[in-house]
C-alpha cells in the first residue's frame, strides 16, 4: 500500500527535478596545494608553499568565472616572463648607468644624472627621477611597453588555445616544440627569476648602505 502511494506520488505532485546550479571554478585558499608542479611549463619545480597560484587575480577573471587552473597558471607564466625580461634589462642597466653616466657626462659635457643621488641609480627610493630627460624617458618607455602589451593581447586572441606565454611571434633561433626550444625556454625563465632577485637586491643594498651597486663589482676597473 505504501509502496503504491510512493510510486504514484511523483505523477500526482509533478516532477520536481532540482535545477542545476551554475558551476564556478573552485580555487582553494592560501596554503592549499595548487596546480604548480604538474603544469609541464618550463621551470615548474612545484614551488608554491603559500598556494598563491590558487587565486585568479588577472583581468580575465572579471568576465570568466569558470577559468581553469591551467589557464590561470598560463597567464601567470606570461606575466612572469614579462617582468623577468624587464628585470634582465634592468639588472644590466642599473650598475652600467652608475658607472658610465659620470664618464659620458664629462666627455660630452652633459648633466651627470647620478650626481644628485651620490652615484646611485635614480629610482623611487634613491630619488633623482625628476632630473633632466628622466621623466620623459620614463613616459616614453611606458608607452612602448603598452604598445608591446597590446600586440601581445592581439596575438593571444588570434592564436587561441595554441597561444604560448611570452610569445610575440618574433624571429626564433629554434623550432617551436623542439628540445632546443624547450631548453631555451627553461633558460629564459630561470635567468628571469635570477634577474628579478638581483634588481631587488640592488634596491635593498643601495637604500641600506648608500653604496652604488657599480662600486660593489670588483672587476669593473674603468
Amino acid at each position: 500500500m505504501f509502496a503504491l502511494v510512493a510510486a504514484a506520488a511523483p505523477s500526482l505532485l509533478g516532477s520536481r527535478t532540482p535545477t542545476p546550479k551554475p558551476t564556478v571554478a573552485f580555487y582553494p585558499g592560501a596554503g592549499s596545494p595548487s596546480e604548480v608542479g604538474g603544469t609541464g611549463l618550463p621551470g615548474d619545480i612545484g614551488f608554491d608553499p603559500l598556494g598563491l597560484a590558487n587565486f585568479d587575480l588577472l583581468l580575465d577573471s572579471g568576465i570568466d568565472k569558470q577559468r581553469s587552473a591551467a589557464l590561470v597558471l598560463r597567464d601567470y607564466r606570461d606575466a612572469e616572463l614579462k617582468h623577468g625580461r624587464l628585470a634582465m634589462l634592468a639588472a644590466v642597466a642599473w650598475p652600467l648607468q652608475e658607472k658610465l653616466n659620470p664618464l659620458l657626462a664629462a666627455r660630452f659635457h652633459m648633466p651627470n644624472l647620478v650626481a644628485e643621488t651620490g652615484g646611485l641609480s635614480p629610482s623611487v627610493l634613491n630619488g633623482g627621477l625628476e632630473q633632466g630627460i628622466i621623466p620623459s624617458a620614463v613616459v616614453t618607455f611606458a608607452v612602448l611597453v603598452s604598445l608591446v602589451e597590446a600586440q601581445g593581447l592581439r596575438i593571444k586572441k588570434a592564436q587561441g588555445e595554441a597561444w604560448m606565454p611570452g610569445d610575440y611571434t618574433t624571429a626564433r633561433i629554434a623550432e617551436r616544440g623542439s628540445p632546443q626550444f624547450l631548453s631555451l625556454q627553461e633558460g629564459e625563465i630561470w635567468n628571469s627569476r635570477i634577474a628579478m632577485l638581483a634588481v631587488l637586491a640592488y634596491v635593498v643594498q643601495e637604500v641600506a648602505s648608500g653604496i652604488p651597486t657599480a662600486a660593489t663589482i670588483p672587476f669593473w676597473g674603468f
